[in-house]
């Protein structure tokens, strides 16, 4: 029975892997905030957290817990949409094990695949949870992309921190590529499952892949497909009220994760600071951050955000403010992430045993 709960592990999660992949992210963390804690170092202390006022603590606590409730709230609209029937108690511990296996993978790719195995595994089939997946990823995507040029735009010192002239272009062409892809997923799924039934009958053809396999993958892949396409049209034509609230959490939850760094600014002294100021300088970071290579964007992020906050802060503050932003927005969500997603695989394990 022992080898039975292995298996279901090593199918699904190889978690020597995992653990390797989060000492990574650990690692490249600490590395980089002690580098920066190098450079600015100027009598910055972490203990200056305890010298916050009762009001930006108490903040902070309240914002860093309807902070997870915002985030399980937007996939929960989404699957609402698409008519999938799940509670927002299980939607609510996905949220802990996206911030985990995203932050331990490069570009977050882990992320979604893990949310979409554990909402199978409470009974939303598999184009329903992809789909659910990649919408709530697009629609945050999305709305970062469409104001990062008018952030610019607004801001013309901005593009000098961006390397080369061209910053529009990349952004048209990220833009161009979202719409195409999304189009080609709803109405030309047909030339999807052409092109991929091609690949694969040229690996066949090649002796690596057998008939049987063959056979088997390609109807797999054409029946779920063809679902997911479905489900990403359901959703735009689905009930407006749910479409509405999937928007509206979504954005509520950005501006819940941009507003870490404005309180803690606020405790750290800094009373003229406005708020348009901060959100302007934290969407560029996270916008920069979905395409770091590293394991949740270790390195780039810090790196990122020192560049565009140390114009708000005292180079003194400048350390205890990136540590407590990464501190509240994505370290405790990771941790807590751990003991959710061990716990579910240790249970998952268990069940195939029984």
């Amino acid at each position: 029975m022992e080898k039975k709960g292995k298996d279901f592990t090593d199918k699904y999660f190889n978690l020597k892997n995992s653990l390797l992949y989060f000492a990574f992210f650990i690692l490249i963390s600490a590395v980089s905030m002690y580098y920066i804690n190098k450079i600015y170092s100027q009598g910055s202390n972490l203990d200056v957290f305890f010298s916050f006022s009762p009001v930006v603590i108490i903040s902070l606590i309240g914002l860093l817990f309807f902070y997870y409730i915002f985030d399980a709230s937007r996939l929960y609209f989404v699957l609402k949409t698409l008519n999938a029937e799940i509670s927002f108690w299980n939607v609510y511990k996905l949220v802990f094990i996206n911030f985990f296996i995203s932050n331990i993978t490069p570009l977050a790719t882990g992320g979604g695949f893990a949310q979409v195995y554990f909402l199978q595994k409470k009974g939303v089939p598999l184009g329903k949870s992809s789909a659910a997946a990649l919408i709530r990823t697009l629609l945050s995507a999305t709305m970062l992309f469409l104001s990062v040029p008018f952030i610019i735009l607004r801001n013309q010192s901005m593009l000098n921190l961006l390397p080369g002239n061209y910053v529009f272009i990349y952004f048209a062409v990220f833009l161009v590529l979202y719409v195409f892809i999304l189009y080609i997923l709803i109405f030309k799924v047909r030339l999807v499952m052409k092109i991929l039934y091609k690949l694969f009958y040229f690996i066949k053809s090649k002796h690596l892949l057998s008939k049987k396999r063959f056979r088997k993958i390609v109807r797999y892949i054409f029946e779920h497909l063809e679902l997911f396409s479905e489900d990403l049209a359901f959703f735009i034509q689905g009930k407006k009220f749910f479409v509405f609230l999937s928007l509206f959490f979504t954005g509520i939850f950005l501006l819940t994760e941009f507003s870490f760094s404005f309180l803690i600014i606020k405790g750290l002294g800094y009373t003229n600071i406005s708020f348009f100021q901060i959100l302007t300088s934290q969407i560029l970071v996270v916008f920069i951050m979905y395409f770091a290579p590293t394991p949740g964007a270790a390195g780039i992020a810090e790196g990122g955000y020192s560049l565009l906050f140390a114009r708000f802060v005292n180079r003194s503050d400048l350390f205890p403010l990136l540590f407590y932003w990464r501190f509240f927005s994505k370290f405790i969500g990771i941790f807590i992430g751990v003991f959710v997603f061990f716990f579910l695989i240790i249970r998952g394990g268990q069940e195939v045993e029984e």
